[in-house]
C-alpha cells in the first residue's frame, strides 16, 4: 500500500535557528515530566515510541537505565543509530505490535504520534502502549489537542493525516490510567498556529490486572 515516507522535514517542519530553539524547549520540557516522575518512582527502563530520528530520546537516557527507541522508518532509523550509537532502537512494522516484553518499561514517551492515526486504529496502539509499561508506569504523551484540526483524508491517514483530540478524550481512551499532569507545548513564538499540542502525563494502576475487553 502507498504511504507516506516520513524524513526529518516531516519530523520538524523548520530549520537552522528555530528547529534549535523547538528542540531546546521540548527537550526541557520532556526533562521536567521525567524529572517529576523519577522524584517518586524510579525509571528502570524508557522507550520513545515513533522516536523518528532520535531527537528527544537523549533526554530519557538521562534518568532511564536502559533506553529503547522504536521507529518504522527506515531512514530515520539509520541516522538515529549512527547519531547515537549507546542507544538501543529497534525497527517495527507497525506500532501496533512493538517488539517488547509485556510489562518491559516503567516510562514511555509518545511524541506527536497519536495525532497521525485515525480511529479505530489508534485505539489498538494505545492498548500496546499499555501492555509495555508496567504495573504503576508513566506515559507521557504530546499531541494536538485542538479538536477544531483535522488535516488529511482520515479514510487514506497513510498518506498523510493529522487530528486534534482534546485532552478529555484521550484521558476517556486511557482509563483506569490517570492524568496527572498537563502542560502546554511551547515551541518558536513566530509558528503560524499557537495552539500546538499538549503535554500529558498519565500513570498506570498498580496492578498489573487489565480490564477485561
Amino acid at each position: 500500500m502507498e504511504r507516506l515516507v516520513w524524513t526529518a522535514r516531516e519530523v520538524v517542519d523548520v530549520d537552522g535557528p528555530r528547529a534549535m530553539l523547538r528542540a531546546y524547549l521540548e527537550q526541557r520540557d520532556i526533562r521536567e515530566f521525567c524529572a517529576s516522575v523519577s522524584l517518586t518512582a524510579r525509571i528502570e527502563a524508557a522507550c520513545d515510541v515513533g522516536c523518528g530520528f532520535g531527537r528527544l530520546t537523549p533526554v530519557l537516557t538521562e534518568f532511564a537505565e536502559r533506553v529503547v527507541g522504536f521507529e518504522r522508518e527506515a531512514g530515520l532509523l539509520t541516522v538515529a543509530q549512527s547519531l547515537q550509537p549507546s542507544i538501543e532502537f529497534r525497527a517495527v512494522q507497525t506500532l501496533s505490535s512493538l517488539p517488547a516484553d509485556d510489562a518491559s518499561f516503567a516510562f514511555a514517551l509518545v511524541f506527536t504520534v497519536l495525532q497521525h492515526i485515525p480511529e479505530p486504529e489508534v485505539h489498538t496502539v494505545i492498548a500496546e502502549l499499555q501492555r509495555l509499561l508496567a504495573p504503576g508506569g508513566h506515559l507521557l504523551l504530546c499531541e494536538e489537542t485542538d479538536a477544531t484540526l483535522e488535516a488529511g483524508d482520515r479514510a487514506n491517514a497513510q498518506l498523510g493525516y493529522t487530528c486534534g483530540r482534546s485532552v478529555s478524550t484521550y484521558e476517556a481512551w486511557l482509563t483506569p490510567w490517570r492524568l496527572v499532569a498537563t502542560k502546554r507545548r511551547m515551541i518558536e513564538p513566530d509558528y503560524p498556529r499557537p495552539d500546538v499540542g499538549t503535554y500529558m502525563l498519565f500513570a498506570g494502576p498498580t496492578s498489573s490486572l487489565r480490564p477485561s475487553a
